[in-house]
């Protein structure tokens, strides 16, 4: 199970402007082949906007939902992540 979901102010200001989920929606953090942040070697988390299925993990962050399905949450065990946004480009760190 994941340990901690940090979302940094930065980060929900990328989230509202760039992605802005609609009512009933979140932002789904979730995990794909490749990619340059591996905290799992060959896979790295992504986002993407989408409903919220009765099976995540949800986490509120300033009237945002960010959430991971269960199927994704092997990923993220034993990780303290950390999302932040830097020169507009969303960015992953496992504490």
């Amino acid at each position: 199970m994941i340990e901690m979901l940090e979302v940094t102010d930065r980060a929900l200001d990328w989230m509202k402007e760039e992605l802005d989920p609609e009512e009933g929606q979140g932002v789904n953090i979730y995990v794909r082949y490749g990619g340059e942040t591996q905290l799992k070697q060959g896979f790295s988390p992504a986002l993407t906007v989408e409903r919220i299925p009765s099976d995540s993990k949800v986490f509120d962050y300033d009237g945002i939902q960010v959430f991971i399905k269960e199927s994704d949450l092997w990923y993220f065990e034993d990780t303290e992540l950390v999302i932040d946004s830097e020169d507009d480009e969303v960015t992953f760190e496992s504490r």
